[in-house]
């Protein structure tokens, strides 16, 4: 797509421009990985990466599959770099998981006079809970409707625009970038996505936010809706599946419709989403929904961070870090989970996860998750009951 051509010749800009740039004394510092800071613009450049390790305890009764036999995981083992030089900013990560390696952001952003517009491997902007790093995530695993509706990455090119209050961005998309560094799909499926969002902070401090997006999708052999029960060392619930030659009949696109609410009020936070997807295709065009309500409180009085710029929930940074001699911060969360399934005849699903955190540095802490979920079908029911730890550092 011609995207991709516009995204390789902006790297080429960034490389020839980049030399010119370093050629200066660049002032080093670890914050907490490596970075140089130009002492005379905003110009920078840093390593970036995170890794998580999970070990997990699961309870799992299912007619359909035997229990799961790994109770530990690198869940997550990110590196790349991140520079800025002027208006133009790269990201280049990837995941170096042995057995599951893939490109995560890679992409390129030019800053205009108004906005700024981005090329290359990066999420369809729905959902407040995928657009969040998983580094300022309350929960070790997403709301159920990000991974059953499929909100991924894609090669594409997108404008973002944002002032006080809202925030706007559109882009169209093509398949999913192979698991190499070119800029390569994977697929010939085709999206066109959109968001908006709008926040305000009262006199007494209080964040509000709401949002709405939506995403068209044309895919390419089909869709599998399906999830794991909010922990990923369980198995998968039965799927629906939509994939070419199956019963259920092939899904040749959907349009997923999503609306999302947040409160942030001192050391308590609420969140809130609910989405909609019809596909096109199967019999009887069949309808999803998944929606979810979460809350926390921070025990030792922090309050969560919020982006305006972006519409998302920033991280947790402790008063008092361990390597202060402090004792870090400490958060409860409690989330709900709900999809509907009954369109390809798998009833519903429901999770509730409980969560505790300790944030022992701004970028390093120690998550615990129990979930206890069910897949109630007409004919049989799978349940899950995990308890889950994380160690978790990024940068």
């Amino acid at each position: 797509m011609k995207a991709l051509k516009f995204a390789a010749a902006i790297l080429g800009l960034f490389a020839t421009t980049a030399p010119a740039a370093l050629s200066q004394s660049w002032e080093f510092s670890m914050n907490p990985g490596p970075r140089w800071d130009s002492p005379t613009t905003s110009d920078y450049f840093k390593f970036r990466g995170r890794a998580y390790f999970d070990i997990a305890d699961v309870d799992w009764s299912s007619p359909l599959s035997a229990a799961p036999t790994d109770d530990e995981e690198w869940r997550t083992l990110w590196f790349g770099i991140e520079g800025q030089i002027g208006n133009l900013k790269l990201v280049a990560e990837y995941d170096w998981l042995p057995d599951d390696p893939a490109p995560t952001d890679v992409h390129l952003t030019y800053r205009l006079p108004q906005g700024s517009v981005r090329v290359g491997n990066f999420k369809t902007m729905n959902s407040m809970e995928e657009q969040t790093s998983s580094l300022n995530m309350s929960f070790m695993e997403r709301g159920l409707l990000t991974d059953i509706f499929g909100i991924d990455r894609r090669l594409g090119a997108a404008y973002f625009w944002s002032n006080d209050n809202f925030t706007a961005s559109a882009g169209l998309y093509g398949g999913k970038m192979e698991d190499n560094f070119q800029l390569a799909e994977a697929d010939d499926s085709s999206a066109f996505a959109g968001r908006l969002t709008w926040h305000t902070e009262t006199d007494a401090g209080t964040t509000l936010h709401l949002g709405a997006s939506f995403r068209s999708l044309d895919y390419d052999g089909g869709a599998r809706l399906r999830d794991r029960p909010q922990a990923h060392l369980a198995n998968n619930f039965a799927t629906a599946d939509y994939r070419t030659g199956q019963p259920l009949g092939e899904a040749e696109n959907s349009d997923l419709i999503a609306l999302e609410a947040a409160i942030i009020r001192g050391p308590f936070w609420a969140h809130g989403e609910f989405a909609r997807m019809t596909l096109d295709g199967p019999a009887g065009d069949p309808a999803f929904d998944s929606g979810f309500a979460s809350l926390g409180y921070i025990l030792t009085g922090e309050t969560r961070g919020y982006r305006g710029s972006s519409g998302v929930f920033g991280g947790i940074s402790p008063n008092s870090a361990l390597s202060a001699g402090g004792h870090g911060a400490w958060e409860i969360a409690a989330r709900a989970d709900y999809a509907d399934m009954g369109d390809a005849g798998l009833g519903t699903i429901e999770t509730l996860t409980l969560g505790i955190n300790w944030y022992v540095e701004r970028y390093a802490r120690v998550m615990f998750n129990y979930v206890s979920g069910e897949h109630d079908a007409p004919t049989y029911t799978e349940t899950s009951d995990v308890a889950q730890l994380r160690l978790q550092v990024g940068f």
